[in-house]
């Protein structure tokens, strides 16, 4: 890596970071591709009671989470994982998982290696008006729309390719 495209060092708090909503996740982007040269991101998430991703796979990048306060289990080739506050989970590119919220609210760091698919985050949601939960009457992306706009994504940050959307409900 030359030294024009080595990161530079950086601060974000979470009030600061650009903050959306959707899929009843409130989602503050703390590094992005932008941010580290392409090389990680990292989301911090807010998530109700019985929020879950569904199962999904991302080819090309590593993910992990770490439980900042809440509980939640995660599913990793279909095997039960429980997460409490201080769990850290990872999970290697090509691997098939999901998770589910199971205490009131949970906060954690999301992060993927190399960066990409915080866009999909992006060009998915909506700018969050608060730092809290997204309301419940806010709808779910139109799958037409995402489609369009992820395909643009995975142009840019092939990182980003993932089948996350197609287990939410429409």
């Amino acid at each position: 890596m030359s030294a024009q495209n080595k990161p530079q060092a950086f601060e974000v708090n979470n009030a600061e970071g650009r903050a959306y909503w959707g899929m009843g996740i409130l989602w503050i982007m703390l590094a992005t591709a932008e941010d580290t040269n392409g090389e990680y991101s990292c989301i911090e998430e807010l998530l109700s009671h019985g929020s879950a991703a569904p199962p999904h796979i991302h080819e090309a990048a590593d993910e992990t989470f770490y439980i900042l306060e809440g509980e939640a289990t995660f599913f990793v080739d279909d095997k039960p994982i429980k997460a409490t506050a201080g769990s850290f989970v990872s999970i290697p590119r090509g691997t098939k998982h999901a998770f589910q919220i199971d205490s009131e609210t949970a906060r954690l760091l999301n992060t993927y290696v190399p960066a990409g698919f915080e866009y999909t985050i992006m060009a998915t949601t909506v700018p969050a008006q608060t730092r809290t939960l997204p309301p419940a009457s806010l709808p779910f992306p139109n799958r037409e729309q995402s489609n369009q706009a992820l395909e643009q994504v995975t142009q840019q940050y092939p990182a980003a390719k993932t089948n996350f959307l197609e287990g939410f409900r429409k």
